[in-house]
């Protein structure tokens, strides 16, 4: 019995993969984009010379560099540094107290005073605030290139608009010329027309005198040409009516002819007809027959095949009613199972299981000898089973 795959799976699975690739991918850019590299802090070191006191001083508290940090103003105000908090890490000892020696020793001259420390060299600009200035002289420059290149496009927008001016006042001259020219050209046109047409209704009431003359000429000759025309045509009418009947006689014995010929050739095709049909007829009943041994041998092997797989199948306790599992069983010829898949379930899992077992067991399967036969109705067939049958 073949394992039918979860619809939906592959899908699932790459799905749940795409999610964990996005979630790891926020994490790490999450992470990475919050990390800053930290300032080093530089502390200087003073040892006090010996004192002779009762109470030893303690040594001075470590200096620490300011940091300087830069702001982002476009122009900033100088930096007042400020101290940045001792770290618990780079906190020096306090020092340990010296015994003194005033019971033991005469005093000693007075100690020289501890040299000063260095003075702290005024911080040299970060990279930060060099960008800064940087940015800064590019932004005044692109500043100043601005407001030269508004200057230049507003001379040349009233250049533009001079030279608009200019062209508008040229173009109106211009028209104005040409519509005096247009006017006078159409002036001499209007005057030629009502010359021409003068002229042309002269010519037209001449030749509506010549064309009525002509008319007239035509009109006497037509007269006298249909009167020929008559006289011809009885004579022609005359003649067609001698040659009418004597075509009509022809065609008429011409038609009792094709007649008889037809209706010969009616009766023989009428023959020819039925003995077909007769052979038809025939041949239609030995191939009914040959259909119905045939449908009958197929339905033999189809049987047998079905009593020998009932024979081997188990019967599950507790069927309810009377279902329906069809499989489609394909054969290899002597009627060994290459494979039996399950198209229509009953409904109950232990039976399908019990009809896919007995399928298998009871192979070779009963088929017929002849090749033509087999696979045309055993190769490939679906068998139905139910629990009552």
């Amino acid at each position: 019995m073949q394992r039918v795959p979860e619809p939906g799976r592959t899908a699932s699975v790459l799905l749940a993969t795409f999610i964990h690739v996005v979630f790891f991918g926020l994490l790490f850019f999450g992470v990475s984009w919050q990390k800053e590299q930290a300032d080093p802090v530089f502390v200087e070191y003073w040892e006090a010379p010996p004192v002779v006191e009762a109470k030893p001083k303690p040594k001075p508290k470590p200096k620490v560099e300011p940091k300087v940090e830069p702001k982002a103003e476009p122009k900033p105000e100088p930096v007042k540094p400020e101290p940045v908090p001792e770290s618990p890490k780079q906190t020096l000892p306090e020092p340990k107290p010296v015994p003194t020696q005033a019971a033991v020793e005469p005093p000693r001259p007075a100690p020289k005073p501890a040299p000063a420390p260095p003075k702290a060299e005024p911080p040299k600009p970060s990279q930060a605030e060099i960008e800064l200035r940087e940015k800064e002289r590019k932004q005044q420059e692109a500043e100043l290139e601005r407001q030269a290149e508004l200057k230049r496009a507003e001379e040349e927008k009233r250049r533009l608009a001079e030279e608009k001016r200019l062209l508008e006042e040229e173009k109106r001259k211009q028209e104005e010329a040409e519509r005096r020219r247009l006017e006078e050209e159409k002036r001499k046109k209007e005057e030629e027309e009502r010359r021409r047409l003068e002229e042309e209704k002269r010519k037209q009431e001449e030749a509506e005198r010549r064309r009525l003359a002509e008319e007239e000429r035509k009109r006497v000759e037509e007269v006298q040409r249909v009167e020929q025309l008559r006289l011809e045509e009885a004579q022609r009418r005359a003649e067609q009516e001698r040659l009418q009947l004597e075509r009509e006689a022809a065609e008429r014995r011409k038609r009792e002819e094709e007649q008889a010929r037809q209706q010969e050739l009616a009766r023989q095709e009428q023959l020819r007809r039925e003995r077909a049909a007769e052979e038809r007829a025939a041949k239609e009943r030995a191939a009914a027959a040959a259909r119905a041994a045939h449908q009958a041998l197929v339905d033999d092997f189809k049987a047998r095949i079905s009593a020998k797989v009932r024979t081997r199948v188990v019967m599950p306790p507790n069927i309810s009613g009377n279902p329906e599992a069809v499989y489609e069983v394909i054969l290899l010829p002597g009627g060994d199972v290459l494979r039996a898949t399950l198209k229509k379930s009953s409904g109950v899992p232990a039976y399908d299981t019990a009809v896919a077992r007995a399928i298998n067991a009871a192979a070779p399967l009963p088929v017929p000898e002849d090749p033509k036969l087999f696979q045309q109705y055993f190769r490939k067939f679906n068998l139905s089973f139910r629990p009552k049958e």
